[in-house]
């Protein structure tokens, strides 16, 4: 895992083990463990808390129970991944077969409301919808990079490629250079995870975690990302 400056802890260093078993019984220990985890995580940070920490909180009297399971602390954050990941891709893919079924290039608009969207919605999600995007605002320069440098990410995420290829169409229709495009997609990734995060805080604090509150906030948040995206640049591609 990319650690900004962070030590790695004994519990953290062990190999890969190979996938346990999928009983019912580990499956359930699996579901357990995930959910613990991304609730520690968001709440304090990756780095903050150890895989032994984790074990203990999940009632595991293996203590090498998260090991087992994932291999190590990379492991079990492709699992909180794989678990939330493929249905917002689910999602996303419904408004761009949309979007492909109407013809021509997709506004940019668009195309960020397909991105934000089916995050946004992750916030309402009692199964650990708030920590996953917590968790991911931790993570997002990680994801973001390497969903535009192929291979360059610590996770799979085999699910970005259709969300990469329609934003770079979505940009270079607004004669955005591709380098000035990944910049900003960058950045539009800290603007979502960021963003989303720090307001479900500020609207968790008074109560006001709803549809109608997170809807109003999404579009203000789309129209940004849109702005950012397409604003006029002073130069500074590689070409130049």
């Amino acid at each position: 895992m990319l650690r900004a400056g962070g030590a790695v802890t004994a519990d953290e260093a062990q190999p890969q083990q190979p996938a346990a078993a999928a009983s019912p019984r580990s499956g359930a220990t699996r579901a357990k463990l995930i959910g613990v985890a991304e609730r520690l995580f968001a709440g304090r940070g990756v780095q903050a808390v150890s895989l032994n920490e984790i074990n203990k909180a999940a009632g595991q009297r293996h203590g090498s129970a998260c090991q087992y399971h994932f291999g190590n602390k990379d492991g079990l954050i492709q699992a909180i991944l794989d678990k939330h990941v493929p249905g917002i891709a689910r999602q996303r893919d419904r408004l761009f077969d949309e979007m492909e079924a109407g013809g021509g290039v997709p506004a940019i608009e668009q195309v960020v409301a397909a991105f934000v969207r089916p995050v946004a919605a992750k916030l309402l999600d009692p199964d650990g919808g708030k920590a996953f995007v917590r968790l991911n605002a931790q993570l997002v320069a990680v994801h973001t990079i390497g969903m535009h440098r192929a291979g360059s990410a610590p996770f799979a995420a085999p699910f970005t490629e259709r969300l990469s290829r329609m934003l770079n169409l979505a940009l270079s229709a607004r004669a955005i250079p591709p380098d000035v495009a990944e910049r900003r997609l960058i950045i539009a990734g800290v603007m979502l995870y960021h963003g989303l995060a720090d307001y479900s805080h500020l609207l968790e604090a008074s109560g006001d975690l709803n549809e109608a509150s997170l809807g109003r906030f999404t579009g203000d948040l789309e129209a940004m990302m849109v702005a950012a995206l397409v604003a006029p640049f002073a130069g500074g591609t590689k070409e130049r």
